[in-house]
């Protein structure tokens, strides 16, 4: 429900603010006085787009915010869907510069404008002259032959399971696709995993054994060169390390009994040879087992270009890292049977959701086929009433044979029209004026009121082309959709001004440089002067303000 609209620097609108009856809010006015501008501004926090010199101050921004009552709607689910912030008083504002940039907030939260459109499009419903999109819209059409076949839960709880189904039919699809190009793959995979498993990788070290093996057999002259020179200094001649080492060993032996410090010199001295003779003998071993291998040699060089050669092809450093591939490669090879026995389990459940959505659509077709010539019959009555005699709809649905579903279901609606005798129907946006829109929407709305929580409903020029008894019986329509629905109604006449809860006139005043136009929520007796100047203009006559009066009791009765 809208609560207030507040609209500052917006055409010839300095600053107003509306405060709105929760039923009935009527808006009276002199041709031009500025009923439309508000409308224009209300379509701009209701997602519409701005155009250029829409500023009454072209150095200030314009700024236009809504109320609103949310509570009703429905809308916690579409407020979390979208990362906003839900408050039952929700306020929507929109801000454009003089630049022309324009900025939209849900709750102070930036929104884009799609998005706000797709919110306020459940908050309000605007009919006015050249505005029919609801009307004029199939799916709209449908939920009111679905409202008046009291199955929009059904409906909903359809939708629910058909997005559970379209999203397991896209899985599928995925799965299908991944599992063909797998297929395609196989022979690849197959001749990729037997070549890595042939080379058996067992040890993640052995590269840098074989490297290191490598090395010693390439220089294994050279190391046993090495390593008898070594054997040679420590151990041979008559300067060796060890006879040295054990001529001075025994000299300090006979100083040994003079002194503690002699005793450890000489300990440390016998250690040192016995440690350099243990030297000596490994060198002699260790040298002594250094020999060329040609045969190994060529066998290890094999097995490490072998590896190089497979981590080269998959670009990969390590044999740790052709493990972790070859564990890739196997695990696609099992996905295979993996994936088709996911494949059959996502058919079944595809097979299984399809009947049920075919079952449930058929009973919501059934329905709709039972509802369409009542709600013809109805709204044909309606406009009748409200002096569109010869008009008369025609509610088409056309159901699919093949059990084609879609997100309604099997059915396509169309509403088709005709204003006059002997005309045929066709679609409304092609013959419907703006009154005659609003005059259908008025009656389609009044009768799915009776089951359907509707948003505020706005109607401009629902009083084009009638007047007396006939405009009676749309103001009682209104009073009565109003009685449980929130109504705002821009009229100039008499009969549907005088039912409103709450009556706001809307003025010009011109001064030296602009002229301003303004709105005035009107007491009883303002009410009552304005309804008589709608009778006979301004100022109204005695008998005009009578007629007023006695037309305000008679409609409010």
């Amino acid at each position: 429900m809208l609560q207030k609209l507040q609209i500052k620097n917006y055409a010839i609108i300095d600053e107003l603010v509306v405060d709105f009856s929760n039923r009935l809010t009527i808006i009276t006015g002199e041709t031009g006085a500025g009923k439309s501008i508000l409308l224009g501004a209300l379509s701009l926090i209701l997602g519409g787009r701005s155009s250029n010199n829409i500023f009454f101050n072209d150095k200030k921004k314009c700024v236009i915010e809504g109320v609103f009552d949310m509570r009703g709607h429905g809308l916690k689910s579409f407020f979390k869907a979208n990362d906003l912030d839900y408050e039952d008083e929700t306020i929507i504002r929109r801000e454009i510069t003089p630049s022309n940039r324009s900025r939209a907030f849900v709750n102070d939260t930036p929104i884009k404008l799609t998005l706000l459109n797709q919110l306020t499009g459940q908050l309000i419903n605007l009919h006015a002259q050249h505005q029919n999109l609801y009307l004029n819209n199939r799916g709209y059409q449908l939920r009111i032959v679905d409202g008046i076949a009291g199955q929009l839960k059904d409906v909903d709880a359809y939708r629910k399971l058909f997005g559970a189904y379209v999203e397991n039919v896209q899985k599928l699809q995925d799965l299908k696709a991944q599992n063909q190009q797998l297929h395609k793959d196989l022979d690849y995979i197959n001749f990729q995993l037997e070549e890595l498993e042939s080379a058996n990788l067992e040890d993640s070290d052995e590269q840098e054994k074989l490297e290191t093996e490598l090395k010693q057999l390439e220089n294994a002259d050279f190391i046993a060169a090495v390593l008898g020179e070594g054997a040679s200094v420590l151990g041979s001649g008559d300067d060796s390390v060890i006879d040295t080492l054990t001529l001075v060993e025994k000299k300090v032996s006979k100083i040994a009994g003079f002194g503690q410090v002699y005793e450890e010199l000489k300990d440390r001295l016998s250690s040192v040879l016995i440690e350099i003779n243990d030297l000596q003998s490994e060198l002699e071993i260790v040298g002594g087992s250094v020999e060329s291998n040609p045969r190994l040699l060529n066998t290890i060089e094999d097995r490490l270009n072998m590896v190089l050669r497979l981590q080269n092809k998959h670009q990969v450093d390590s044999i740790t890292e052709l493990q972790a591939l070859q564990e890739d490669l196997l695990a696609r090879k099992e996905s295979v049977d993996i994936q088709e026995k996911d494949i059959v389990e996502l058919e079944n459940l595809c097979n299984k959701l399809h009947k049920q959505l075919l079952k449930k659509a058929k009973a919501l077709s059934k329905k709709r086929h039972e509802a369409a010539p009542i709600l013809t019959n109805k709204i044909n009555k309606l406009l009748k009433q409200m002096e569109m005699k010869e008009a008369r709809i025609h509610i088409n649905l056309e159901t699919s044979e093949n059990g084609g579903l879609t997100s309604n279901g099997l059915d396509e609606v169309s509403f088709l029209f005709a204003s006059n005798k002997g005309s045929q129907p066709v679609a409304l946006k092609k013959v419907a004026s703006g009154g005659e829109l609003s005059r259908l929407m008025l009656a389609i709305q009044s009768l799915l009121a009776e089951s359907v929580k509707l948003p505020t409903l706005i109607f401009d020029e629902i009083d084009t082309g009638i007047s007396g008894e006939v405009a009676i019986k749309v103001g009682r329509l209104l009073q009565k959709l109003s009685k449980s629905h929130q109504l705002i109604c821009i009229t100039h006449l008499p009969q549907i001004a005088s039912i409103g809860d709450t009556h706001y006139r809307v003025y010009k005043e011109h001064g030296k440089t602009k002229t301003t136009s303004h709105i005035e929520r009107l007491n009883v007796e303002a009410r009552i002067v304005e309804i008589g100047s709608i009778l006979s203009g301004m100022p109204p006559s005695k008998q005009a303000m009578a007629n007023a009066r006695q037309l305000i009791d008679m409609m409010n009765d």
